[in-house]
């Protein structure tokens, strides 16, 4: 129970109203009369250093600060003994944690949907915003973390939270961070008793990286991937290790991202390069990216996005050759709820569309005329007969003078003795008459058959027809699916029926995050490292699901099974509530989302057949008289080759 009477460093009486959260050092209230405020109050009375620091940080506020944290208004005393009891901050009770806006789950139940990533985006750079804004007056956040951002749902404005562990310096004394989380402290703190560091804005600036990661990849750390070489890799040490998953030179990392996630190579070259001064071996010399260079960069980002055209809750760096979301929710993933507000009553008629989609005259199939009926028709050139004689004339001379040569032979005494000269004699004659005509007329007609041959192929592209019917054949199909839309729907509401039981389950066991869990085993880096590989909640965990995660076994794996299986043992299957009217409207909205697309692409139709029509026509009019031209030049090729051989 907290005091009954407070007072704050004025002297006036604050009442606490009901209790708005609770953790290990304090609990808050809301203060009765002041809405706007919030009380802190610890559990127990904090010693001389605490209330000499939050005395501080009271005659060190500004509006600046106030307008990007909680930080603390005014201290609370106890009546009577006068020891400090907390103080009062800002009300950000409306703001959310900002895990639950860049894990997509649980963004897509806490925020609303236009929180797309334009949105995260714009939290990134706010997030900068308020991080340089604490570097300014000269002090650091020190414990960076998840749970001290918190982001409104409605403006993407964020505010820091657990001001007063933040390290504070006033009149030359430093008020330390005592405190901090592994998955935001930069390589040369890992490990490190914070109570003796005197942290600086180069510290907070990795942790800014990771928040700005976070925000950016759908929740993955940057170094939760797969390590390629032998034995585990926990997050943690590959912090120490500087191994950034995301980092360019892979080979050095000996890292890979892990699946169904963007990378580097989806973002600006120069966000590209910021995380890597951010995560790589020169950070800690003091080359970490500050909050302004977050802010410019991010800025510029939010300027160059284009919306996909297949789903418009997408947004995507412009210079990228296709939507990279696309891509990854067809595997199952959901990142994006697609809030496109669909019509029912368009005034459509599939009949009436489909009607004049078949008024559209047809071009008719565009037969190639055939060579057949130009071959009938040609005979070789008189060249190529020419050349026939004298093949003739060249044979008959090779004949005569051979049956000469064998007389001479086979008639004189010493015939057979000439017979080695009589055979050069006729080899040299042989080759003397021979000609190179043939050779001629054949390279010939092989040229004018590739000319043939290409001008086949752009008629058969440009010119057959088969391109309409194949848009004539879309556009039925299109026609059909529209028709059965209803019966779609029905049968999605019967699947809906069917699956009573393992949707209420799901919907229970998604009420159970990892993240805020206590699982034997399971500390953050390896909650981090399940997130990586979207498992965020009970209902994802399967022993299929979790072989896939690096540094994953048997042991490990049986501890979340049984996690599991403890909290099924607590659901209570209801089924008279029937189908969850979420589903319902889920259901309609795919169903309607869908007929819109269609109904745009059967209004198109009429027209774009129209236009493939004419260009078929046109087509086929440039192309009948180079095609019958090639005909003949083949048909004639074709015979002077055979008259000449």
């Amino acid at each position: 129970m907290p005091p009954t009477a407070l007072f704050d460093d004025q002297g006036r009486r604050v009442g606490l109203g009901a209790e708005l959260g609770r953790g290990g050092e304090a609990a808050v209230y809301s203060v009765e009369g002041q809405p706007e405020l919030v009380a802190k109050i610890y559990h127990e009375p904090p010693g001389a250093e605490k209330t000499e620091k939050l005395s501080q940080m009271v005659k060190l506020q500004s509006e600046r600060l106030l307008a990007l944290s909680a930080w603390p208004v005014g201290t609370l005393f106890i009546a009577g003994n006068r020891s400090m009891a907390g103080f009062l901050m800002k009300n950000v009770s409306r703001f959310k944690d900002i895990h639950l806006l860049y894990n997509p789950k649980s963004r897509t139940r806490e925020f609303p949907p236009k929180a797309n990533w334009r949105f995260l985006i714009h939290t990134a750079s706010n997030v900068a915003r308020a991080f340089a804004a604490v570097h300014d007056y000269g002090h650091v956040i020190g414990d960076v973390n998840q749970s001290n951002i918190r982001v409104s749902p409605e403006t993407a404005i964020v505010s820091l939270v657990d001001c007063d562990s933040f390290q504070i310096s006033a009149n030359g004394k430093v008020y330390p961070c005592e405190v901090g989380v592994p998955l935001y402290t930069p390589p040369e703190l890992q490990d490190k008793e914070f109570r003796e560091v005197v942290r600086t804005p180069n510290h907070d600036n990795f942790g800014l990286a990771v928040l700005i990661f976070h925000l950016m990849i759908m929740g993955r750390h940057p170094f939760a991937g797969k390590f390629l070489g032998r034995g585990e890799m926990p997050i943690e040490k590959a912090i120490a290790e500087q191994r950034f998953a995301f980092a360019r030179d892979a080979q050095r990392t000996q890292m890979l991202p892990p699946p169904a996630c963007i990378t580097l190579a989806h973002l600006p070259q120069e966000i590209g390069d910021l995380f890597i001064s951010a995560f790589g071996p020169d950070g800690a010399g003091g080359g970490r990216p500050d909050g302004r260079k977050w802010i410019a960069e991010l800025d510029a980002l939010a300027s160059q996005l284009i919306v996909c055209s297949n789903n418009k809750a997408h947004l995507f760096f412009n210079s990228l050759p296709s939507c990279p979301w696309c891509q990854i929710e067809s595997s199952g993933v959901l990142l994006f709820v697609d809030y496109t507000i669909v019509g029912t009553t368009t005034g459509f008629s599939v009949e009436v569309i489909w009607s004049r989609i078949l008024a559209v005259p047809s071009p008719g199939a565009g037969n190639i005329p055939s060579l057949l009926g130009y071959i009938s028709s040609v005979e070789p050139s008189s060249r190529a007969k020419a050349a026939a004689r004298r093949k003739r004339y060249k044979i008959a001379a090779v004949v005569v003078g051979a049956i000469v040569a064998f007389g001479f032979v086979v008639f004189s005494s010493d015939g057979f003795a000439y017979m080695y000269f009589l055979g050069m004699g006729v080899f040299l004659l042989k080759k003397f008459f021979d000609s190179d005509a043939p050779d001629e007329f054949g390279r010939a007609a092989r040229a004018a058959e590739a000319r043939l041959r290409n001008l086949q192929y752009s008629w058969q592209r440009e010119a057959s027809g088969d391109e309409f019917y194949a848009e004539l054949d879309r556009l039925r199909t299109l026609t059909e699916e529209y028709r059965k839309l209803p019966e779609r729907r029905k049968q999605k509401v019967r699947e809906l029926e069917r699956a009573l039981y393992e949707i209420q389950l799901r919907r229970y066991l998604e009420q159970f995050d990892i993240a805020s869990a206590d699982i034997p085993h399971i500390k953050e880096g390896r909650k981090a490292m399940l997130s990586a590989y979207g498992i965020d909640d009970a209902a994802d965990v399967s022993r299929s699901a979790l072989e896939t995660v690096p540094g994953f076994g048997h042991f490990l794996i049986i501890q979340l099974i049984t996690w599991r299986q403890s909290l099924e043992t607590t659901f209570k299957f209801n089924p008279s509530r029937g189908i969850d009217p979420a589903d319902i409207q889920r259901v309609d909205h795919e169903i309607a989302k869908r007929r819109g697309e269609i109904e745009a692409l059967l209004s198109k139709g009429p027209s774009e057949l129209n236009d493939l029509r004419r260009r078929i026509i046109a087509a086929r009019g440039r192309l009948q008289d180079q095609l019958e031209t090639a005909l003949m030049d083949v048909a004639q090729a074709q015979a002077d080759e055979r008259a000449a051989v």
